[in-house]
């Protein structure tokens, strides 16, 4: 079953609940995200092999509780990626054999709507609660297609830059990330002993 179809057998009200439940945050925009939601009935899905998937996610030492992520699967194998090599992962490993995870946050929604939703993702969330979770995701980088599409081109940019700096200019214009790290946690000890 793909978006599009699950669009069709929701309604609002069961959508903002799930919206509510999940993302407390979504109460201050529950407007934009109605207006997203009946904007996206109107739109005409594009074909794609791209598939959501939708699970609960901890990543130890960076997340404080579990959250729920919602990825893109397209059938690429990690180790079909150009930058497998630099991972010293071995190509018979489960990583390497196991499909490369996208983020969806860019994606216009019309490819959004012809997405299948994965099977196991069925099973473990019920329909308003996978729109949810899509909304939530979909919006993350604003509540209208021009705006996200801007930003992407902004980060576009951006990357195009930092790939044609030559090494001198990296060395002089960009802070290493152990550099970075270093300042944060100096910060933060900082903060603490303010607060004392």
């Amino acid at each position: 079953m793909k978006l599009a179809e699950i669009i069709e057998k929701v309604s609002w009200a069961e959508t903002k609940a799930c919206l509510s439940w999940n993302y407390a945050d979504s109460k201050e925009a529950m407007a934009e995200y109605e207006m997203v939601f009946r904007n996206l009935g109107k739109l005409k899905p594009t074909s794609t092999s791209m598939r959501i998937f939708i699970r609960k996610t901890f990543r130890e030492g960076l997340d404080e509780e579990p959250f729920t992520e919602v990825v893109g699967k397209d059938g690429t194998l990690n180790k079909a990626l150009e930058d497998f090599k630099y991972l010293n992962k071995n190509e018979d490993s489960d990583y390497a054999n196991s499909e490369v995870e996208y983020a969806l946050d860019f994606q216009p929604w019309e490819e959004w709507l012809g997405m299948e939703i994965d099977t196991g993702t069925h099973q473990k969330y019920a329909y308003p609660e996978i729109l949810a979770h899509c909304l939530w995701e979909m919006t993350f980088m604003g509540f209208d297609q021009d705006a996200i599409r801007e930003e992407k081109q902004e980060l576009e940019r951006r990357t195009a830059e930092l790939k044609s700096m030559t090494e001198e200019e990296k060395k002089q214009k960009l802070i290493p990330l152990q550099e970075t790290m270093k300042r944060l946690e100096k910060r933060k000890g900082e903060a603490g002993e303010s607060k004392s």
